[in-house]
């Protein structure tokens, strides 16, 4: 099998799992990523999710980071900055981004400059963003550099260096938080600020909980804002804040 194989398989995320090992890693990428809702996001934003959510199911933070590591160096997922804070980062599978990317520039005049952005800075580094010495050496100036921001694939980090993106990265993160914030003003309201998760399960989904109860969950359980623990009747949700 080759490096730029299938980034993950879902199979076997069922539950909470503590081994860390690669596999269990790969599989409950694959499980996350089978929960993106790509019809709330249309055909041209890549599954994508959020790295704290893997610890959600494989508590082992140091062995999800190191083969997260391993992934990106292998080139079969990217590492993205998603603005919600320094440890919150986007995982996508490179082969994914590139496919996405390259369709929603297609016919457009800056698909050409796009292709080589993808070619070359996007391939020579792995890194979470870039400069601008580095992006003038692969031959990238001003004006390509003011395309790719329009374009949604670089963001603006701080004077002379920018995060790499993906377009529609903004309505992603803009349904995650209100997702969570669906979510926390329910748990709020409930007695003892603690909800089964089969009666939050039954229950209507609140409104902004779009993207999908499942995938916000573990996003909440990822970030430690919300606690499961476990009880007779199931896994108990309470909130963490005191």
């Amino acid at each position: 099998m080759n490096r730029r194989r299938r980034c993950a398989d879902g199979n076997g995320a069922k539950r909470r799992r503590r081994d860390g090992s690669p596999g269990a890693v790969e599989a409950a990428l694959g499980a996350l990523g089978a929960l993106f809702p790509t019809g709330l996001f249309g055909p041209l934003l890549p599954p994508l999710v959020l790295r704290h959510q893997i610890y959600s199911i494989v508590s082992d933070r140091t062995a999800v980071d190191r083969h997260l590591d391993q992934l990106r160096a292998d080139g079969r997922i990217r590492l993205l900055h998603v603005g919600l804070g320094a440890d919150t980062l986007g995982v996508v599978c490179m082969d994914a981004y590139r496919e996405k990317v390259l369709a929603g520039a297609a016919g457009s005049p800056r698909a050409p400059l796009i292709r080589r952005f993808l070619d070359g800075a996007v391939a020579a580094s792995a890194a979470l963003g870039y400069g601008e010495r580095e992006l003038r050496e692969w031959g990238f100036g001003d004006r390509d550099v003011t395309q790719l921001v329009a374009a949604g694939l670089l963001t603006v980090r701080d004077a002379g260096s920018w995060w790499l993106s993906v377009p529609g990265l903004g309505r992603f993160i803009r349904a995650i938080l209100r997702g969570r914030g669906a979510i926390l003003s329910r748990l709020r309201r409930a007695r003892h600020r603690e909800l089964l998760l089969e009666e939050l399960q039954e229950r209507r989904a609140p409104p902004g909980a779009a993207i999908g109860l499942s995938f916000i969950l573990h996003d909440l359980l990822g970030a430690q804002l919300v606690l499961s623990v476990p009880t007779t009747s199931g896994p108990m949700l309470r909130l963490a804040e005191p």
